[in-house]
């Protein structure tokens, strides 16, 4: 069987609590030919004392050093330096299963034209050591579905992913910009989607995605406008019925009355504009009135229009 070269991409941002732990379980995989760069995000503790003797141990580990950048630039810096035929993602708080590469890599194999492979796995908090369920969507996907559940919810977890380079070459690097920061994973499948990218998920629990207090993801009011971001810049019209469109619209104007209540009144301005590229109403434009007149008291005002404006696209004679 051919085995190609696996790049694995680790952020570390002041991970020294946990990333020897999680470098041990890619030098346990039953797959070993693999490269892994650790891209030390600008940390301030022991981070980079640690990475360090691991490549001093293993030749197949190096580590970039650069200021903080968060984590889609230090992917792009991982990208950037990836000799492999495949890119996997592993952060430095996370762990993967032994034969994870393995069962991925043999599965790619029965079917060239598979450009991601992503598997289910389990999340956990390290207090209470409760594993729970990670789901997916299983099975083979064409780009055009997995484009379509993609805008259901982000079904990927990216420490489950290994995607071809040739990809991730025509795609380019991930969005390093503040408007998705947490939810760059969710636009890079999307973009891959969008460019043909055949998709398959494997119902093997192969990863631990560690929760803690320091995720991303737990800033909750941000993720959302980072995911009505992610939604909007890759919206394409041919993919949606007229009810798909309004109840995306209607998500995204939840969380612009919610940035608003929560005094983020340049994000919900922001977010309203890129609404008008969704749907370009009179009532959509106006909401972006309200808000940059009224700021925080526009609040009853927006939802108002925004009540008003699903009341108009569902009416039947809209149709």
């Amino acid at each position: 069987m051919h085995s190609p070269l696996v790049s694995v991409i680790m952020p570390a941002y002041n991970a020294d609590r946990f990333i020897e732990e999680s470098i041990n379980s890619l030098i346990s995989q039953t797959y070993t030919n693999w490269e892994l760069i650790i891209i030390n995000d600008g940390s301030i503790d022991n981070t980079q004392a640690i990475a360090g003797k691991f490549a001093a141990a293993d030749e197949r580990i190096i580590v970039i050093k650069q200021s903080n950048k968060k984590a889609a630039a230090a992917r792009n810096t991982g990208i950037a330096h990836a000799k492999g035929e495949w890119i996997a993602f592993l952060d430095a708080d996370d762990l993967w299963v032994d034969n994870k590469l393995e069962k991925q890599l043999q599965l790619a194999f029965s079917n060239p034209n598979i450009g991601v492979v992503f598997t289910a796995g389990y999340s956990y908090y390290q207090a209470d050591k409760l594993n729970l369920p990670y789901l997916i969507i299983e099975g083979l996907s064409s780009a055009a579905d997995m484009y379509t559940l993609e805008y259901q919810g982000n079904y990927i977890p990216i420490l489950s992913v290994i995607v071809k380079k040739t990809h991730v070459d025509t795609v380019g690097l991930q969005d390093e910009s503040s408007s998705v920061a947490g939810c760059e994973d969710w636009d890079y499948w999307i973009r891959l989607a969008l460019a043909g990218v055949t998709f398959y998920g494997m119902p093997d629990k192969l990863f631990y995605y560690r929760r803690h207090n320091t995720n991303v993801s737990n800033n909750q009011v941000l993720m959302l406008y980072a995911e009505a971001n992610v939604l909007i810049k890759n919206f394409r019209p041919q993919f949606f019925n007229r009810p798909q469109i309004a109840a995306l619209v209607n998500a995204i104007a939840i969380t612009i009355c919610r940035l608003i209540h929560s005094g983020k009144i340049s994000e919900a301005l922001l977010l309203s504009k890129g609404l008008r590229t969704i749907s370009n109403s009179g009532l959509t434009r106006l909401s972006s009135f309200l808000i940059n007149t009224f700021k925080r008291q526009s609040y009853y005002l927006v939802r108002s229009v925004f009540k008003m404006n699903r009341l108009l696209y569902n009416h039947p004679g809209n149709a």
